[in-house]
């Protein structure tokens, strides 16, 4: 059965989160040519259970940021609702600094789709990993200001991995608008400023959003690669040396002998980062990854 009007609940976009688990749904829905519900997040109001009967599929991006509240604001009549419903987590269930407790979310959707591969076998769901707006996320004609350099908070864990890099890092100004997509248009302007992104160690044992971003942006990236034993199958989505370059996560040394390479081998890094672009819009866009949730939807609804 054919799937036209679809709700979306998410959390509310901002440089830093994810895009794909936030107004990214909405707006690449909508250029898809369905008709979408904005529900936003369900702090900033819902709307009413007879609104929703409207839709042939409701979507919930990140739900573990606002589960427990669309179970307080809907109660029973949650349940009731007679279209498929998915859930993409944005999060993995582990962490360095929290846990996530997914499985008390397991009722609020039909099918389950983790970006983290371990979280997916844990959990009985599918494995989605995050997806590039390629639209947004795109090559800009913006000079090149730095060789290295990355963007994002700096809590402990990164604070004393820069200390002992033992080379310089340049970290991008933030950058931010009331508009969400100007947001984000700028954030895809800041990436392609430097010859090599740097993804610096991160809580989440996943690949983060800043993975496909980055790539899809036409820039050379170096990330972390997985250090716990149950996260490793994540990085099987992109080709070392090839697509992008992990690094150990606890070897800063490692990192500073990566940079020293690519830095005087543009050739190199030129080609890994037009693979990287190539790999992200073949196969890991946000519009592939949201037909993938369509189609399962359908399916459920074809065999009820």
């Amino acid at each position: 059965m054919t799937i036209r009007n679809i709700a979306v609940f998410h959390c509310t976009a901002r440089v830093g989160s994810a895009w794909c688990c936030a107004e990214g749904i909405s707006v690449t829905l909508a250029a898809m040519g369905y008709r979408v519900m904005d529900c936003g997040h369900p702090q900033r109001g819902a709307p009413p259970v007879e609104a929703l009967r409207e839709a042939d599929l409701i979507i919930l991006g990140a739900v573990e940021w606002y589960g427990d509240l669309l179970l307080r604001h809907y109660g029973t009549d949650w349940a009731a609702l007679p279209m498929p419903k998915a859930a993409w987590y944005a999060e993995s269930a582990e962490r360095d600094d929290r846990d996530f407790p997914f499985g008390r979310y397991q009722g609020l959707a039909d099918r389950h789709y983790f970006p983290a591969v371990q979280d997916a076998a844990r959990f009985g769901g599918t494995w989605l990993p995050f997806g590039a707006d390629t639209v947004l996320f795109a090559p800009r004609p913006v000079p090149k200001r730095h060789a290295a350099a990355f963007l994002g908070s700096l809590y402990p864990k990164r604070v004393e991995f820069l200390a002992r890099l033992g080379i310089p890092l340049d970290r991008m100004a933030p950058v931010s608008d009331p508009d969400p997509v100007r947001s984000f248009a700028l954030l895809a302007e800041a990436y392609g400023s430097t010859e090599v992104f740097v993804n610096l160690p991160a809580w989440s044992r996943l690949l983060v959003t800043k993975v496909t971003e980055v790539m899809a942006c036409g820039t050379m990236l170096v990330t972390p690669a997985m250090d716990h034993p149950s996260a490793l199958g994540n990085m099987a989505q992109f080709e070392d040396g090839r697509h992008l370059v992990y690094y150990p996560p606890d070897q800063p040394a490692r990192l500073a002998e990566i940079l020293a390479h690519y830095r005087h081998a543009e050739a190199e890094r030129l080609a890994i980062a037009a693979a990287g672009r190539a790999e992200v819009v073949r196969a890991h866009s946000l519009r592939a990854r949201l037909e993938r949730l369509v189609r399962d939807a359908e399916a459920l609804r074809a065999a009820a």
